[in-house]
């Protein structure tokens, strides 16, 4: 299992984000995202974690058709980390 940290900004207000990642994650990610947690910062700005079985398939789900065109859209911009535990 892999962490991620995704820091996200957008144009349109948070709700919308929320709500369409929600759907994201139903739709396309079973056996992919084992957790979540969405973190608002602003209107415009989310920090989210997730805990995904592979990194690998978890970037294909962002590199989809659906994926691009909707961050095209809505100005969208996600800055992933990978976690690793220190110590």
């Amino acid at each position: 299992m892999q962490k991620l940290f995704i820091v996200c900004n957008f144009d349109y207000p948070y709700k919308y984000f929320k709500e369409t990642i929600e759907q994201w994650v139903k739709e396309q990610a079973d056996g992919i995202v084992i957790d979540y947690g969405l973190v608002k910062i602003n209107d415009h700005k989310s920090h989210s974690f997730y805990t995904v079985s592979s990194l690998e398939e978890f970037a294909k789900m962002l590199d989809t058709y659906w994926a691009k065109e909707w961050d095209k859209a809505n100005n969208c911009e996600d800055i992933v980390y990978k976690l690793e535990l220190v110590g």
